[in-house]
């Protein structure tokens, strides 16, 4: 099979290219990026990915599992978060998998977290984060962005921002998202506000 770097992705075709991938190399597991991007020979096809729906969403719709490194990556982040977050003070638990959000703080704030890898496309680099639901189920998104496992900045933003949205890219270098990096500050606004409701009932 062969790929050009140059063609319009819609759903259709990428679900016949994943196939054809999963087939010819009788992959048992929905394929990594990394996989993707040796067998197509560019990185086309994991942003074509990225931007319509997101590894799980594919896996989901091919009925194959992650492969258990990508899904220990996601899991891994998400409790770096939540020890964070326990060091901002506030009470945190992590919530079972499948659950329609990541975290749980103080009993009321919902939170996602996201990781992001760095890539390089036309417009230059940038980080991706598959957001999944264009209605967000949480009250805050943490998105780590990752360049070979490093992590390089963090952005905490409410939901309500991303509305409407199954992905979000931010530039490596600047970005119009950049006011949410480290905005930990919104853990206690949330806060304040689910506790003024409390109060009022």
């Amino acid at each position: 099979m062969g790929y050009s770097h140059g063609i319009s992705w819609n759903e259709k075709l990428i679900e016949k290219t994943l196939i054809g991938i999963v087939e010819k190399n009788k992959l048992k597991t929905f394929p990594t990026h990394k996989q993707m991007n040796e067998i197509t020979g560019s990185m086309a096809l994991t942003n074509a990915v990225s931007r319509h729906g997101g590894t799980r969403y594919w896996a989901n719709k091919l009925g194959l599992e992650i492969k258990p490194c990508e899904s220990k990556l996601g899991e891994d982040y998400e409790f770096k978060c939540m020890e964070f977050i326990k060091h901002l003070g506030y009470r945190c638990e992590k919530m079972p998998v499948r659950y329609p959000y990541d975290l749980l703080v103080e009993n009321n704030i919902k939170v996602d977290v996201k990781c992001g890898n760095l890539y390089k496309g036309a417009a230059g680099e940038y980080y991706t984060f598959n957001l999944e639901k264009k209605k967000p189920t949480c009250d805050l998104f943490v998105c780590f962005c990752l360049n070979n496992d490093r992590v390089e900045k963090v952005f905490v933003i409410p939901s309500c921002e991303l509305s409407g949205k199954t992905q979000l890219s931010v530039g490596k270098i600047k970005s119009t998202y950049d006011k949410y990096i480290e905005e930990w500050d919104y853990l206690h606004l949330y806060d304040v506000f689910y506790d003024s409701l409390r109060k009022g009932c």
